[in-house]
């Protein structure tokens, strides 16, 4: 399936409209789901997504691993799930990835390459402003 990339204006007000491969995606909780925009991520080792998500979802992090990583930001302390099921818009079959659930103003949700990257074959083609997930 192919994904146009999303332009904005960051807040940062740099002057320049940014480009980023965004994707609409469901996560499941325990009894719902919700749809959230995500950013795929090549330079994510791992997917991260805030807290928040957790606590929208009903998502039990209390057997959840506790890691520490370092990320631009520095080290981070995150709630490490090893499944989390997500269904991206456009493609058929639902995937079970693992999560770090972190604390930050500046994640929402970043796909990463363990579990998604794993799952389909992702080709970016930014000078055509699209971008492609294979299942």
């Amino acid at each position: 399936m192919k994904y146009r990339y999303t332009s904005f204006f960051p807040p940062e007000k740099t002057l320049k409209w940014v480009k980023r491969p965004l994707i609409r995606i469901e996560v499941f909780g325990p009894k719902t789901k919700r749809a959230f925009d995500a950013l795929v991520d090549s330079g994510a080792d791992c997917s991260l997504f805030n807290l928040e998500i957790a606590e929208l979802l009903e998502i039990d992090l209390s057997k959840a691993k506790e890691r520490k990583f370092t990320g631009i930001s520095g080290t981070i302390a995150s709630y490490y799930l090893p499944e989390v099921e997500i269904k991206v818009d456009g493609i058929d079959r639902p995937i079970k990835i693992p999560v770090c659930f972190i604390q930050s103003p500046t994640v929402g949700l970043l796909l990463g390459e363990e579990g998604f990257f794993d799952s389909y074959r992702i080709k970016f083609e930014k000078d055509h402003d699209t971008f492609e997930i294979i299942s």
